[in-house]
């Protein structure tokens, strides 16, 4: 596969599930797909995937800027970094539902904002927190019950259930 094809599998890939969190963000279906961790994980092995494709050239192993320049030269370098957006988009995504109709903060004002994630990451989130601080009044990211209570931890797999 070339890394044109994998660039594009994955940018298409993702769409259905930003689709589901736009206009049905409520429906099982997208609590139990696009809520799950399987599609960022499965974005997140794409990533570690291309990562070892690439093949970097000399000098991408530095934190500065001509390092990142030279990564994002590379064909597979480039997908890596385009699958860890996307990985990181939609994770952002799908926290912004959950946490809008945990506050019931009314989905159509949530829409722009997950538009501006998808296609702009942090201008999206920015978006949110501004909506959320103006409709709720709150600067916190603590996910609250609507009593005001931390809710209890839920039950993981491998739990035991007692009766």
């Amino acid at each position: 596969m070339s890394p044109e094809t994998a660039f594009q599998i994955i940018n298409l890939g993702v769409l259905p599930f930003w689709l589901l969190l736009l206009f049905a963000p409520r429906w099982k279906w997208t609590q139990k797909i696009v809520q799950s961790v399987l599609i960022v994980a499965a974005l997140g092995l794409i990533h570690f995937l291309t990562v070892l494709k690439a093949d970097f050239p000399e000098g991408t192993s530095g934190m500065s800027l001509r390092a990142a320049m030279l990564m994002f030269d590379e064909p597979w370098g480039m997908v890596a970094c385009w699958a860890h957006y996307l990985a990181f988009d939609l994770f952002v995504g799908a926290w912004l539902v959950r946490d809008a109709i945990r506050r019931n903060i009314p989905h159509l004002a949530v829409v722009p904002c997950l538009v501006l994630t998808n296609m702009l990451g942090p201008t999206g989130f920015l978006a949110y927190l501004i909506l959320r601080a103006v409709l709720r009044r709150t600067l916190t990211f603590q996910e609250e019950a609507p009593s005001g209570r931390v809710p209890a931890p839920q039950q993981h797999l491998g739990d035991r259930v007692t009766a």
